[in-house]
């Protein structure tokens, strides 16, 4: 899972969501809702919403400290390994 932003040019209003990295193992109606959820505004169904990873609210500062912690360990890993 991650964090994103979803702003609408059309609407101008901007929101937090929590979705799905990638589309592996989901089906073509999963993949479908998907692209919908990333291009289309939830309040006015503009097709112009521009999705990026959220580093602003509490759950992406979050996921950014989670997944942060999380190259530490493998960078930790490798550098072990290579010794």
């Amino acid at each position: 899972m991650e964090a994103y932003k979803s702003y609408c040019p059309e609407c101008k209003k901007t929101y937090f969501w929590q979705g799905y990295k990638t589309g592996l193992g989901k089906s073509t109606e999963q993949l479908a809702a998907m692209k919908r959820r990333d291009t289309v505004c939830k309040h006015c169904g503009g097709d112009k919403l521009e999705t990026t990873l959220d580093r602003e609210s509490e759950l992406g500062k979050e996921y950014d400290a989670i997944y942060s912690e999380i190259g530490k360990h493998i960078a930790g890993i490798i550098s072990e390994k290579l010794g």
